[in-house]
């Protein structure tokens, strides 16, 4: 007769971190799914009700926001208004390198600037004094002249829509 031998069964412990990857990823998924059903119910449902219409923007993105003294300079209401719209330039794009408070300031950094080797002008706008390049026509031209002074040393320069 065969002699068994009982073996112990043993088990295995599941290490504390095992499931930690899958808990995470389905609360990921549950926070996802509730932003994205927060989102259709917020604009389908209360929108409408509130009288919202979420295709009309509230916010107008135009190529520069008019100071009041532009907006006097387009009626024609006063001559100090005819003069600030003479400075400010119109239509197309310009590298910005500055905004100073003081003309004093605004026109150091154009001089330093004009140092380098970049033209640079000094425009005052809605009481501040803005360091900005020639105007450019297309957009296109502004990021070929921005690629044009990284060589230059010059920081925080961006390109503005006037």
């Amino acid at each position: 007769m065969p002699v068994r031998t009982r073996r112990r069964r043993v088990r295995k412990r599941k290490r504390p971190g095992e499931n930690s990857r899958v808990k995470f990823a389905a609360f990921i998924a549950i926070m996802v799914l509730a932003v994205f059903l927060g989102y259709l119910t917020a604009r389908f449902v209360i929108g409408p009700l509130l009288g919202y219409d979420a295709d009309e923007s509230p916010i107008t993105l135009t190529g520069g926001a008019k100071s009041g003294e532009q907006e006097e300079a387009e009626t024609g209401s006063t001559a100090e208004a005819n003069d600030a719209e003479a400075e400010t330039p119109e239509g197309g794009y310009a590298l910005q390198f500055g905004v100073f408070s003081t003309k004093e300031a605004a026109e150091k950094l154009a001089g330093e600037l004009v140092a380098k080797g970049i033209e640079a002008d000094v425009i005052e706008d809605e009481e501040m004094f803005k360091v900005i390049s020639p105007l450019i026509e297309t957009k296109d031209e502004a990021l070929s002249q921005l690629d044009g002074i990284k060589d230059k040393e010059v920081e925080d320069v961006f390109i503005a829509s006037f």
